[in-house]
């Protein structure tokens, strides 16, 4: 298993430099400068050089670009162009409400495509209960979550006033409290916090947790119709074995794999669709650090938050591999 974790952590190190050195020349390719960006359109040209040269941006490209990838080997992406504080605290600070957005936002989805996934397979044959329930995954598919949040904020927080409209709650107090052992001394403010954090939480996990409902029913669907199609589902049946029992005891434990493989599928799409979601709903997070560094042409800082996206994938990808092993011990460590 250890030889089989290393090469895969070996095959991951050219897609990892890959993604870095797209993002890197992208960057660079894209119109704007950020010196503009900073000092606005009515600096002087030498006000303009002299932010150039204090920023490093006068340097050749191929010393920059060796400069950045010799800084991500040490995990130092560098200072933020715009603010100056190191990007790697920043991230440190945003990661934790991105990480609970994905979370929340899986456990919706979940909750949500799973069931009527394995329905929707189980009575293919009752189109009065496939046919709704295809359609239902089909409209998830068809509203981006930048849509779906403006409506859910514009009915649950302008008209109804049940939700906050932006902000993602003192999550950051929450942790200082897990940290310090506060929510031992004073679980009443904790739960508190807490509560204030999910009050947050509901509409954007909502949002992108039931577009990627769809998706995630859809897989379901096919993996369930798969399954019941083998031999030993046939064969169960046969000796007189119940429907509910053919379900819960065969099929279901045989979906685990490519359940896995959607879990996978899932979190890359949740993080693409965290840009979105922080961004309509104002939330801080890792999403809309990447889009307010990228108008800002901020390169260190949209260097750092990509390249944490990519080691995420990466990492829940190499985990899963392992994990396909656990679940079905006749996979093999090759």
């Amino acid at each position: 298993m250890f030889k089989y974790v290393l090469r895969r952590v070996l095959v991951a190190v050219p897609m990892l430099l890959g993604a870095m050195s797209i993002v890197f020349f992208a960057m660079r390719i894209l119109p704007g400068d950020p010196c503009v960006a900073m000092m606005g359109d009515q600096a002087t040209t030498e006000a303009l050089a002299d932010c150039t040269k204090n920023l490093g941006l006068n340097r050749p490209l191929a010393v920059q670009y060796i400069d950045y990838l010799w800084r991500s080997v040490q995990f130092d992406f560098g200072n933020s162009l715009r603010q100056g504080y190191p990007v790697n605290e920043y991230i440190g600070r945003m990661f934790p409400h991105t990480f609970v957005l994905v979370m929340a936002s899986a456990i919706v989805a979940a909750l949500i495509g799973v069931p009527i996934g394995i329905v929707s397979a189980l009575k293919r044959r009752n189109p009065l209960v496939d046919y709704p329930l295809r359609i239902f995954a089909l409209l998830g598919l068809s509203m981006p979550v930048f849509w779906l949040g403006i409506l859910l904020l514009i009915f649950f927080s302008l008209r109804l006033n049940l939700f906050p409209l932006i902000g993602g709650g003192d999550l950051d107090g929450v942790l200082a409290m897990i940290r310090s052992g506060e929510f031992i001394s004073h679980p009443a403010d904790f739960l508190a916090a807490v509560g204030d954090v999910l009050h947050h939480l509901a509409l954007p996990a909502l949002a992108l947790g039931f577009t990627l409902a769809a998706t995630v029913s859809r897989l379901s669907r096919s993996a369930m119709l798969e399954v019941i199609s083998q031999d030993y589902i046939r064969t169960a049946r046969a000796k007189g074995q119940i429907e509910r029992v053919v379900v819960y005891k065969h099929a279901l434990r045989n979906m685990m794999m490519p359940l896995l493989t959607i879990v996978g599928i899932f979190v890359a799409i949740a993080l693409t669709g965290t840009v979105l979601t922080e961004t309509v709903f104002t939330r801080p997070g890792l999403g809309k650090m990447l889009v307010d560094s990228i108008n800002a042409r901020d390169y260190p800082l949209a260097q750092g938050a990509i390249t944490v996206f990519t080691m995420i994938i990466i990492c829940v990808n190499l985990v899963i591999d392992m994990l396909y092993a656990i679940v079905d011990p006749r996979v093999a460590y090759r």
